[in-house]
């Protein structure tokens, strides 16, 4: 297949592309149209007790929140910016890769197209969340491992591939665990170029060194903090890994392993979806018949891009079958995910005798459906259909608990605030006003988090009183509430407010004389 011809002409239309993508990004954010999300608290807390590492993740996304909170304070658009600029970076290297990696011009349009378009990726572009940190650093590997088996018999390749490629394995281990996983995926890909007698000369070993030095640079600060934790981190991997939630009996998951493929597709989009499935029909007849012995460059594009994509976002996937399972699992797929789209995408706008409304329309509802996602959260819809509800209503809680605070308390500046959930905690932290140290309490059998790492209400709080706010409105006595506290209120049900629609649902209790006591629990992982 003869390569695609360059225009500047499609730099300033990627560039177009991109530049509107982090505007509607950053208009989102910044205008507040939704609170942060817990995990996103929770990272921001992080923060102000900085370590070497934490419970669930890397310190990579702490130090990216810091940066930009130092920017622009301690805000909704200084916790997500980064994730903001980290989108732009990811779109900016699927481009890019394409276009100058694999000098496939045309292609990288439309391949940027799909990503801008994707919901995931838009999601992930707002959200400060590990995955887009993730995403960016597979993505910048994926072509360096590209670039590392690139044939070229007059310079043949260079050490600077692989010097990206340790790069990226160190940063991407300081955002999630997962990108240890490119590294099996490249290993695969590199032994069936070795078969195939389509591997440059002197690959393996700087492969080896790059992997193994951009791992241990990546996993050093990690392993330091889990020697002085108890491997906390690991065996929270670990307990994941093997499964968590719901029942084991195989017809038992039928149904949440088609919420989770439901769920796939839809982050991909449905058209993404089946245009995905399309060319992954022409490239595994190609990878699979490949040339042997002669490079190649659409075989060995075609095979890297099914390798990138499929074992990692169908295994985790199917593994919906035998435990629960995340919907963001999958997250480091979807780069890959969009250039198979952008394939099939730009076949099926190449065929011969396609309408010109036809192209128009497809791209239209694309990019309006994209930009419906971002206004989602502004339409009257009933809880049932909203996905948005369970982000709304945080900062108007911290309104409400610091008027009860003011209300039931003679001294606010003794009282703390707690939950008996990490999120909750986290929300507390961040929307109360000043934003106060809270603690997560063990009063019920839940699994450990970071909070149970750090010091926890003692002796310096004898006496003070707390506001406890629990999830829904739950009027179920709270274990051991009334061991830590010598009086403790009847429920008050709160329904919060965003924007003038309803929030979600809090449980709030006025809890007054710590005793002291603070229960504690062997922990689940």
């Amino acid at each position: 297949m003869p390569r695609d011809t360059y225009s500047p002409r499609l730099d300033v239309l990627a560039f177009f592309i991109i530049l509107v993508s982090f505007a509607v990004r950053y208009w989102f954010v910044a205008s507040g149209q939704l609170n942060l999300v817990q995990d996103e608290a929770q990272y921001w807390d992080w923060i102000r007790r900085p370590q070497l590492s934490y419970y669930s993740k890397g310190p990579l996304i702490a130090w990216i929140i810091s940066l930009w909170t130092w920017v622009f304070g301690n805000t909704e658009l200084g916790v997500r910016f980064g994730s903001i600029l980290g989108m732009t970076g990811i779109q900016a290297a699927l481009y890019l890769g394409v276009s100058r990696v694999w000098r496939e011009y045309r292609l990288a349009v439309f391949v940027l197209f799909a990503a801008a378009t994707m919901p995931l990726l838009n999601g992930l572009g707002i959200l400060a969340t590990t995955d887009c940190p993730l995403i960016l650093c597979w993505t910048v590997a994926f072509f360096a491992l590209a670039s590392a088996t690139r044939h070229d018999t007059e310079r043949g390749v260079s050490n600077l591939p692989f010097a990206v490629l340790g790069l990226c394995m160190a940063v991407g281990i300081l955002a999630k665990y997962m990108m240890l996983a490119f590294l099996g995926v490249a290993v695969l890909y590199a032994v069936i170029l070795q078969f195939r007698g389509q591997l440059p000369e002197r690959f393996w070993l700087r492969f080896i060194v790059a992997g193994l030095i951009g791992s241990a640079v990546g996993l050093a600060p990690i392993v330091i903090w889990n020697m002085d934790n108890g491997w906390v981190a690991y065996k929270h991997v670990a307990k994941l890994t093997s499964g968590v939630g719901g029942s084991d009996w195989l017809p038992d998951r039928i149904g949440p392993f088609f919420e989770m493929l439901g769920a796939q597709i839809g982050l991909l989009s449905p058209w993404w979806f089946w245009f995905i499935l399309a060319a992954t029909a022409g490239a595994a007849r190609k990878a699979w018949v490949g040339p042997v012995g002669r490079f190649d460059a659409d075989y060995r594009r075609d095979l890297l891009t099914l390798l990138f994509f499929w074992p990692l976002w169908g295994l985790i996937t199917l593994k919906a079958l035998f435990s629960k399972v995340e919907a963001n699992w999958t997250a480091a797929a979807f780069a890959t995910g969009a250039i198979l789209a952008g394939m099939a995408f730009k076949a099926w706008w190449d065929a011969p005798n396609r309408r010109p409304r036809g192209r128009i329309i497809l791209a239209g509802v694309a990019a309006v459906l994209t930009l419906a996602i971002f206004v989602s959260p502004l339409l009257p819809l009933p809880d049932s259909l909203n996905p948005t509800l369970r982000l709304k209503g945080w900062a108007d809680l911290g309104h409400k608990v610091d008027e009860v605070i003011r209300a039931e308390f003679d001294d606010p500046a003794r009282v703390f605030a707690m939950s008996d959930n990490y999120g909750f905690t986290s929300e507390l932290a961040f929307y109360l006003e000043g934003k106060p140290i809270t603690f997560c309490t063990w009063s019920e059998d839940r699994r450990m988090n970071q909070y149970d790492l750090w010091p926890v209400p003692g002796q310096d709080k004898l006496g003070w009183n707390a506001i406890m706010v629990r999830k829904r409105f739950r009027d179920q006595p709270v274990p051991e509430l009334d061991k830590m506290f010598t009086s403790v209120s009847e429920p008050i049900f709160y329904q919060s407010s965003f924007k003038g629609g309803e929030g979600r649902k809090f449980t709030i209790i006025v809890c007054k004389g710590f005793t002291g006591y603070w229960p504690r629990r062997a922990g689940k992982f």
